[in-house]
């Protein structure tokens, strides 16, 4: 585990709701992989970066560490958590069945339009990403993405299984982030969500099924054949 040297890369905050600002911070920090995986977090570091006492650098590696995000041992230090090939594997398999409950809820409640209406931002986002800009631009491609599948999901309008899911999506994001990394992905994503809400506008509730499933399919495996040539762990 190498010790993190952060020192550069904070600004020092204001003295206002001083917690959720370094949880905002850190969290940020862990998705753009500016934080690594199995990454040791300095809690002095952090605060005289920052400018704030230990305390909330403290309550804010409780909150991520209720999350999954890193993990407190006691006596040693704060690790930034790491996704072992399994662990990705499970929260794709959980991923797959609440989107496929989620989409057959649009098509049966005839939601679809809604659906077309709420992701316009985030389709707009993703096509300016992967074909509008010839460079590409892979961190906006992934949060029009994560806003698409999370509106995807909202529209259940059932809070427990949103929660559930927000949870288990900050590890897909993390995931997604240190492995998938290239326009060519991106643009890949995107002809699949296409083919999806080309699938959704025929209301077609079996083509959809398989167009989401193959998608989140093809990102699971392609996330784990990755991981497995790096050693099995994130």
């Amino acid at each position: 585990m190498k010790e993190s040297t952060m020192t550069e890369t904070f600004a020092p905050l204001d003295h206002t709701d001083l917690t959720a600002k370094t949880y905002s911070i850190l969290k940020d920090q862990i998705l753009r992989r500016q934080l690594a995986p199995g990454e040791k977090i300095s809690v002095d570091e952090i605060a005289r970066a920052l400018g704030v006492s230990r305390t909330p650098v403290t309550d804010a590696l409780k909150r991520l560490a209720s999350e999954d995000m890193v993990e407190i041992r006691p006596c040693i230090g704060t690790f930034v958590s790491e996704l072992t090939a399994r662990d990705v594997a499970e929260l794709f398999d959980v991923r797959m069945a609440i989107e496929l409950f989620a989409a057959d809820r649009i098509i049966r409640q005839g939601l679809v339009d809604a659906f077309f209406t709420r992701i316009q931002d985030p389709m707009a986002i993703m096509r300016k990403a992967t074909v509008d800009d010839q460079y590409g631009d892979y961190q906006a491609f992934i949060e029009g993405d994560r806003q698409l599948h999370l509106i995807l999901v909202s529209m259940t309008d059932n809070q427990k299984l949103l929660h559930v899911y927000t949870g288990l999506n900050v590890h897909i994001h993390v995931a997604r982030a240190h492995y998938l990394s290239s326009v060519e992905n991106a643009r890949q994503a995107h002809q699949e969500h296409e083919a999806i809400l080309a699938a959704f506008k025929k209301a077609d509730q079996e083509l959809v099924r398989k167009e989401l499933g193959m998608h989140i399919a093809n990102v699971k495996n392609l996330i784990l054949e990755l991981l497995n040539e790096r050693g099995g762990k994130l």
